[in-house]
């Protein structure tokens, strides 16, 4: 009967009450006088005209809404059917004997009976029916909460303020009294309220909770931090562990709270409690969407935590950036100006006499110009790249290897390079000291140096680029690294040469981190060193022709 209309159930409960009303008319005109019969018989007329005019309002939409027409025409079914048997046992039973009309008490306790039972049916279909109602309800209720609390958690950026919108908004929904959240700290015993709605502030700043083997912390809150699990009282004066805290929640009027603990991972952040003004608030599935929403808290305070650290990690970055410009300029000025004058001063004495003493300090001041040169780049190179551009990889290539190169080493590509997304610049040094480093030291240890090998000798060392699936390598044939050496040669200061500045594999390992690559040290299929950096995004991969 749910698709039964207003109209339709009108028009039948109206016709059936002229057809009764016709019945039960005809009786009463069959009566003569106004004898105790007639008297008895017009009250049927009038109920069944109530019926007509029932019918009526509700075809015209004036006494229910159409959703419960089909339940109001069961109940009439099931009232005619009831009544109707209860009729007919009074009249069989009449027949035989066994109810005498002159017994009017025996018949009203057999109605009685009946009615006591319908009644009672009646009455359970619709106290069920309302419990129905409010679990509804109070599941709407519980998640309209939800839905509002984690709403501020998505909104909030700071913690205390987020903690603050938690409890306004759990504070507004009932049956609620108040909610306030604790802090804990581990290590400390005590948990410290520091949000609250619902009561004044202070019965909120003169709780004491703790987290230890005293009164204070075998209460609810205590339990709550200790076993990470949602803490329910139903009857707080019936609860002796929560005895230290009586009083209050005796002078605000708490029958029931519950404690659920806010944790993310393995720290616990603290708790959030809940008040209520009657016993028994709490049911399992409000305290499972309870539980959920102090997960949800405790995710949100994690958040809110690492945003803070990368914010400060930002801010001492930024602070270094500063004092690594500061001393960019310190050495790009102060220094080389007083080195470009002993340069000067050195040249002009070469000229009017050239003997070894001057040639050490010649070779000591290159030093000097090459340490400088290189405590710039790490200055600048510390620095995250923010803007790449797509660079074809061979024109960076061979412009590296046309500053580094040399007579005594030749470089060779190995396939198309590609394209890779960079800063071209930081890019072409980072080649610049790997073939440096290629060449220094293929040219050493027991090798010719590069100015002594004539022009048209073959080259002593080669040096090979090309691209794999996730980066690029740079490779030699030279004398190679060590394996007890390949974790030591980033590090600043790390040379195995005289001539050797110490900085120029450490600036590498700095650019290739600016731009998010990893690089690692091996040995080349030809007993060299081999440099390989992946962490290249898949369309840096792609082909310069592409």
């Amino acid at each position: 009967m749910r698709d039964v209309s207003n109209q339709l159930a009108g028009r039948l409960l109206a016709a059936a009450g002229l057809v009764l009303s016709l019945f039960h008319l005809t009786n009463v005109v069959g009566l003569r006088g106004t004898s105790a019969r007639a008297l008895v018989a017009v009250t049927p007329l009038l109920l069944s005209l109530g019926l007509v005019a029932v019918g009526v309002l509700l075809a015209r939409g004036r006494l229910l809404s159409a959703r419960f027409v089909g339940r109001i025409l069961a109940w009439t079914c099931a009232g005619v059917l009831a009544l109707s048997a209860l009729g007919a046992w009074l009249f069989a039973a009449t027949v035989v004997g066994e109810v005498s009309l002159l017994n009017p008490l025996a018949a009203m306790v057999n109605v009685a009976t009946v009615g006591a039972l319908v009644g009672l049916l009646v009455g359970v279909y619709d106290v069920r029916g309302l419990e129905r109602q409010r679990s509804i309800e109070q599941l709407n209720r519980i998640n309209d909460t939800l839905r509002i609390a984690t709403r501020e958690l998505v909104d909030k950026t700071e913690r205390a303020e987020l903690e603050q919108a938690v409890c306004d908004r759990l504070s507004e929904s009932a049956p609620y009294e108040a909610v306030w959240i604790g802090r804990y700290d581990e290590g400390d015993v005590h948990v410290r309220p520091v949000a609250w709605s619902g009561f004044d502030d202070e019965y909120f700043e003169s709780l004491e909770v703790t987290v230890d083997d005293t009164p204070t912390g075998t209460g609810a809150g205590g339990r709550a931090i200790k076993t990470r699990e949602l803490q329910c009282v139903p009857n707080v004066f019936e609860d002796p562990t929560m005895e230290p805290w009586w009083h209050l929640l005796e002078m605000h009027g708490v029958e029931s709270l519950a404690v659920v603990p806010i944790d993310h991972g393995d720290t616990v952040y603290g708790f959030f409690s809940i008040y209520a003004d009657r016993q028994n608030v709490f049911d399992a599935h409000e305290r499972e969407v309870l539980a959920e929403l102090g997960e949800t808290i405790g995710h949100a305070i994690a958040s809110i935590d690492t945003r803070e650290r990368l914010a400060e990690r930002e801010r001492e970055l930024a602070r270094q950036n500063e004092r690594l410009d500061a001393f960019a300029g310190v050495v790009s000025h102060d220094l080389r100006n007083p080195l470009n004058v002993a340069t000067g001063n050195l040249e002009l004495a070469r000229e009017e006499r050239d003997d070894e003493s001057l040639r050490r300090t010649a070779d000591a001041l290159a030093r000097m110009d090459a340490l400088i040169g290189d405590l710039l780049t790490l200055a600048r190179q510390g620095k995250l790249v923010d803007d790449c551009a797509r660079v074809p990889f061979r024109p960076v290539v061979e412009a590296a290897w046309s500053t580094v190169g040399s007579s005594a080493a030749t470089l060779r590509i190995d396939g198309d390079l590609g394209v890779i997304s960079c800063d071209r610049d930081r890019l072409q040094q980072l080649l610049e000291n790997l073939f440096r480093n290629s060449v220094e030291h293929g040219t050493t240890n027991g090798r010719p140096a590069a100015d002594e090998v004539a022009e048209n000798a073959d080259p002593k060392v080669t040096v090979t680029v090309r691209r794999t699936d996730e980066g690029f390598v740079v490779e030699d044939d030279g004398p190679g690294i060590p394996a007890d050496s390949r974790q030591s040669v980033f590090e600043m200061g790390y040379t195995t040469s005289d001539a050797g500045t110490g900085f120029g594999l450490n600036i590498v390992r700095s650019i290739a981190e600016a731009h998010g690559w990893d690089v690692s040290v091996g040995e080349s299929p030809a007993g060299g060193a081999r440099f390989e950096f992946t962490g290249l995004e898949s369309t840096e991969l792609e082909s310069a022709s592409s």
